[in-house]
């Protein structure tokens, strides 16, 4: 089974259409307080950091009036203005990100990236001996679609009369759960392929999940499965269950961070797969060779590590760690973060990109790695 990139979205690739400079502002949520909503002193001091930057007066307009046209105690939101007036806006429910703004020639994407990265697809299924309740949450925390799956027979008690006839319906009723079970991996093996999720949680009668679990498609076994108490029915467990489920779908997005980390860092060796450190990245992007890009977020507070800047020209390949390393018509190649320029060249061939936490980075990596899609020698 695929699985959807972060970075597959076409809204993404969009805002490297932006011309530079470009503007970016994170806002948060109303900070909790009696009765009080700051969003618009918020939103006057993101404007201040913008101008300060150096951003002209019609992005600052447009900055304004798309920042303006978010209600109070909506989610957070980014928003991005080219140096041509256009507008990306986007809803970041759920998200942990504070107030921040940025001009460069590049959209500041990463926490937009990570936020997505925190918000994969992935489905939660509650089994009993008749069916099943099934809720799929699509990628970027969209709405969840739920379904019920009704199995195809309705013999499900043991509880039969003694005596010769016993056992038929003892057969009967395991028959029956097998069945019901049956049709209810069907409908998730397809539910799954749909939204081309990774993840799945599954509770409920622990018999049925024996019978759904033996029962699921070939494909859906490549899938991370996870489990979760309670029933199908009322019963008291519902009352917490979102809670359970958000911190087994952050379990998971550890879990493949942690993997991904360790395939790259074991397949280090030279003519290895696995790239460490911002030279070493940067080459294999020139070279359209990165699978999956790996940045690590930095510490509230902490200073950056040379090299914070890295240039770039109008192809996706055109990155290099010096000015003198990407050769334009002009002799004026662009330049920006480094990690923001590196996510653009991954971006636009085609790689992931994932966030990872700050405790990985070492001084050789320096929180930058990729994984290959083919090594060189």
């Amino acid at each position: 089974m695929t699985t959807a990139l972060i970075t597959e979205n076409p809204v993404i690739h969009d805002l490297y259409d932006l011309p530079a400079p470009v503007l970016t502002a994170y806002l948060n949520s109303p900070f909790p307080g009696p009765g009080v909503d700051d969003t618009a002193l918020r939103r006057k001091a993101l404007l201040g950091e913008l101008r300060s930057a150096h951003a002209t007066p019609d992005a600052l307009e447009a900055m304004d009036g798309v920042l303006s046209s978010l209600e109070p105690g909506e989610a957070p939101a980014a928003a991005f203005v080219g140096g041509d007036g256009r507008v990306r806006l986007f809803s970041l429910p759920g998200a942990r990100v504070g107030d921040q703004g940025y001009v460069a020639a590049v959209p500041h994407v990463l926490p937009f990236l990570e936020w997505r990265q925190q918000h994969p697809a992935f489905a939660v299924v509650m089994l009993d001996r008749t069916g099943a309740e099934l809720v799929v949450h699509p990628a970027g925390a969209g709405r969840p679609v739920r379904a019920t799956v009704a199995g195809p027979d309705d013999v499900i008690e043991r509880n039969a009369p003694g005596g010769w006839s016993q056992g038929r319906y003892q057969n009967r009723a395991e028959d029956s759960w097998q069945h019901n079970a049956g049709r209810a991996a069907e409908a998730v093996g397809e539910a799954l392929k749909a939204a081309q999720a990774r993840l799945l949680i599954v509770g409920g009668d622990v018999r049925a999940q024996q019978y759904f679990l033996d029962q699921l498609p070939g494909g859906v076994r490549e899938v991370a499965i996870k489990s979760i108490s309670g029933g199908r029915g009322p019963d008291g467990s519902e009352q917490h269950r979102a809670e359970v489920v958000e911190a087994l779908v952050q379990e998971h997005v550890n879990d493949e961070n942690r993997s991904l980390l360790d395939r790259v860092r074991n397949q280090s060796a030279p003519g290895g797969l696995g790239v460490l450190g911002p030279a070493a990245t940067i080459h294999a992007l020139s070279r359209a060779q990165v699978r999956v890009l790996l940045l690590s977020r930095r510490e509230a507070g902490t200073g950056e590590t040379e090299p914070t800047t890295a240039w770039f020209g109008p192809r996706p390949t055109d990155v290099s760690e010096h000015r003198n390393g990407v050769l334009v018509p002009d002799g004026n190649p662009s330049h920006g973060p480094l990690q923001e320029v590196l996510a653009r060249a991954a971006v636009l061939t085609d790689a992931d990109i994932r966030i990872l936490p700050p405790n990985w980075a070492d001084e050789a990596s320096r929180g930058i790695g990729a994984l290959c899609r083919f090594a060189v020698s």
